[in-house]
């Protein structure tokens, strides 16, 4: 596994880094490749950065592992990392997914009931148009 950091961030890589807090060599999440192939598949450096973030919370959702006295909790770190991606997702602005809701907006009245707004009437003799109310005052 490849690992560089420049400290003066004049790289995609650095600054990916930087914005994922992946700048310690050890037990670093990220190998240098996995950047650049994500710089390349994302395209910017903010995508780049939250698929990065992405990636480390599916390695913290291993199960906790105990063995005698020994305990490894991922739960922790997890939370960190999801809040981190809330807010390099805000700073980025990128939307993170979810629903988004679409709204239509249809006629007062059912489409099939013959009814008819001022602007659209037109009178003819042999319609009776007394009994067909269409909302208008």
């Amino acid at each position: 596994m490849t690992f560089t950091f420049s400290t003066n961030l004049s790289t995609n890589l650095a600054l990916v880094r930087f914005h994922v807090g992946d700048t310690n060599e050890e037990g670093a999440y990220l190998a240098d490749e996995t950047i650049n192939a994500l710089l390349t598949i994302e395209g910017s450096v903010g995508a780049a950065s939250i698929a990065c973030i992405r990636y480390i919370i599916t390695q913290l959702s291993s199960p906790d592992f105990y063995k005698d006295w020994l305990r490894v909790s991922n739960a922790e770190a997890r939370k960190g990392f999801e809040n981190l991606l809330k807010l390099k997702a805000q700073e980025f602005g990128i939307n993170l997914g979810g629903i988004t809701a679409t709204a239509t907006i249809g006629l007062p009245y059912r489409a099939d009931s013959y009814q008819y707004t001022s602007t659209t009437r037109t009178a003819t003799e042999e319609t009776d148009e007394t009994g067909v109310y269409d909302g208008s005052p």
